[in-house]
């Protein structure tokens, strides 16, 4: 077993830095051209490659889907950043992630994305068990080739999420999770979302990537982060510090930062300063921000009404956001039933009423929405409570 410590940011640490770059198109030239813009204010990718060792990067590989879908990594931008590093060194490319359905291979096959000249598609290894002393968690199972990657790039995807908000930069660093457990994760934190952001915060610190790039030329709004549409953004941004990342998405976005809970916990453990401090360059952010308010996926509201638990249990039921089924679109496939680790999801095919074909039961449902996030028709969405639906809280989408 590893045991994790990380060296945390300080109250004398320089600010932290942020690139935007603008790019339109996923052509190869101007891909190449807008990442390499954005690694220059920090001396280029080799400022973050370790001499004779292995480059590992990690996209969003969430599930096979097509690339207009919006759901993964742009396969151009993994090729761009592959070709950059390329171009510094000689050292084996490794590309690799632990997708929610699938594998890494199965998730480039569909992309197309392969290349064997430039670089190696992985599956995810076996793990290793890491410790956490001072997480309330203790320990959990990370990928090897990710937790000892020589130098880790990781190449995430600008997404909405119902638990989390967005999916970027250190959300996409659950992926070091292995398999299944990322799901047995959701049911062991339960269902406050102050936990989950904990949880993926402490991961996120410990596999530490050297480098962080964000593929937000097209992103995902709505019922992200498998079933939202997608929309053109037009940008690309770039920084050692993905904390500091996710909180200039968020301001280009018009995302509240309290709405996203691991900007908080950052705060908390010194892993970021003030969201105002961060230094911008390239682009001035308020010309990258979309024409027309970037819809959301539905969170809960709880984590933004009351701190107490015992307030929070019991406005838990009325509360809470839990999944919902739309029988229209389920075509009672099953894979919500075969992830949800608390056994809340029961299918009949049989059933001869659309209704009953997919059953959610709100007892035995913890809302981590590994349904929702996993379905392939978007037939589940985020549902608030009697209450919330009435105070209008938890509904923007």
């Amino acid at each position: 077993m590893v045991e994790m410590t990380k060296p945390q940011h300080t109250s004398a640490s320089p600010p932290a830095r942020v690139s935007a770059v603008r790019l339109d198109t996923y052509e190869p030239d101007a891909v190449d051209r807008a990442i390499r813009a954005a690694l220059e204010p920090f001396g280029g990718i080799g400022a973050f490659i370790q001499p004779a060792r292995d480059v590992v990067l990690k996209p969003n590989f969430l599930a096979p889907r097509h690339v207009n879908k919006a759901v993964t990594t742009h396969p151009e931008i993994i090729r761009g950043v592959a070709r950059l590093t390329r171009s510094a060194c000689a050292n084996p490319i490794l590309v690799t992630d632990s997708p929610a359905i699938g594998s890494a291979s199965g998730c480039a096959k569909r992309l197309g994305l392969s290349d064997p000249s430039l670089f190696e598609v992985v599956n995810a290894d076996d793990g290793v068990e890491v410790s956490f002393p001072e997480a309330h968690f203790h320990r959990l199972r990370l990928s090897a080739r990710v937790a000892n990657a020589g130098t880790l790039i990781n190449i995430a995807k600008a997404k909405t999420h119902a638990k989390t908000g967005i999916t970027a930069a250190v959300k996409n660093s659950f992926g070091a999770v292995v398999g299944m457990e990322k799901v047995q994760w959701h049911f062991r934190i339960g269902p406050d979302p102050r936990h989950f952001a904990r949880l993926l915060v402490h991961i996120h610190q410990t596999v530490r990537p050297s480098l962080n790039i964000l593929d937000a030329v097209v992103g995902m709004e709505g019922n992200g982060p498998n079933s939202g549409d997608p929309r053109h953004l037009g940008f690309i941004l770039a920084s050692p510090n993905a904390h500091a990342l996710d909180g200039i998405l968020c301001r280009i976005l018009g995302i509240g930062p309290k709405e996203i809970l691991t900007l908080a916990v950052a705060q908390e453990i010194g892993a970021l300063g003030s969201i105002d401090d961060i230094e911008v360059i390239g682009e001035n952010i308020e010309d990258l921000r979309p024409s027309t308010p970037w819809r959301m996926a539905r969170m809960s509201p709880i984590n933004r009404i009351v701190e107490s638990r015992w307030m929070g249990n019991v406005l838990d039921r009325t509360l809470t956001l839990r999944p919902l089924v739309d029988p229209k679109k389920c075509t009672a496939c099953g894979i919500c039933a075969s992830i949800c680790i608390a056994k809340a999801i029961t299918v009949d095919k049989q059933a001869t009423k659309p209704k009953k074909k997919t059953v959610i039961d709100k007892k035995q449902c913890i809302s981590c929405f590994c349904c929702q996030e996993i379905c392939p028709e978007g037939a589940i969405t985020a549902s608030p409570g009697a209450i919330a639906r009435m105070l209008r809280l938890g509904t923007r989408q």
